[in-house]
């Protein structure tokens, strides 16, 4: 198993970043240039580039041979700048042209796609006031993901909490869940462990 990210320097792909270092699981982060100093750990493996540059993307994912591909993207520009729409394409683009089998795993949000139903109605009104850029890119991004052809498992958390892992996550894809918050750190346990079990399709994650 080795596994390339995106999104590294994010708060949840630091978080990551520390779960797959102690899970002893190798890994590559893909950052932009200067960004490597964010890194939790300095000796770790990471290849500068720009998600947004398929010919960048390409070079990381060629790069060596990665069975697992972790895409936790985001922006602070809540205008919408289609990072996780376009990156997440140039990465799906760069796996099939490479014809090696690669896994993705990729942070959305609950309330993309026909998770939309599990949202009560004041996230409703929040997410369309605040965050409609944001949840449509994710809406483009998880698409990509489905039609790819590739195998892959969408994580879908509700609102993202710094701190320590609680380690209590409930997965539910029907219904409201019974917490509207989860901690970054129990994330990225739970997509680690997820990664090395195997697990496909999507999963609506919060603290229990």
């Amino acid at each position: 198993m080795k596994a390339i990210l995106f999104g590294a320097t994010g708060k949840t792909g630091i978080e990551i970043c520390k779960e797959l270092e102690r899970q002893s699981i190798p890994f590559t982060s893909f950052v932009r240039t200067g960004s490597e100093k964010k890194l939790p750990n300095k000796e770790t493996s990471f290849i500068n580039g720009d998600v947004m540059n398929p010919t960048e993307v390409k070079k990381a994912i060629f790069s060596d041979l990665f069975t697992d591909v972790i895409v936790a993207l985001g922006s602070k520009d809540l205008k919408g700048s289609g990072i996780r729409t376009i990156g997440t394409q140039n990465i799906i683009d760069s796996i099939h042209e490479k014809g090696k089998y690669s896994k993705l795993h990729v942070i959305s949000a609950l309330g993309v796609r026909e998770s939309w139903k599990q949202l009560k109605w004041h996230m409703k009104l929040l997410a369309k006031l605040f965050i409609g850029s944001t949840m449509k890119d994710h809406h483009t991004q998880e698409t990509a993901v489905v039609q790819s052809g590739l195998d892959y498992h969408i994580l879908r958390p509700v609102e993202l909490k710094d701190g320590d892992a609680q380690g209590n996550v409930h997965v539910q894809n029907e219904g409201f869940l019974p917490s509207s918050v989860i901690q970054r750190a129990d994330v990225a346990q739970y997509l680690v462990n997820s990664m090395i079990e195997g697990k496909q399709g999507v999963s609506g994650i919060c603290n229990n």
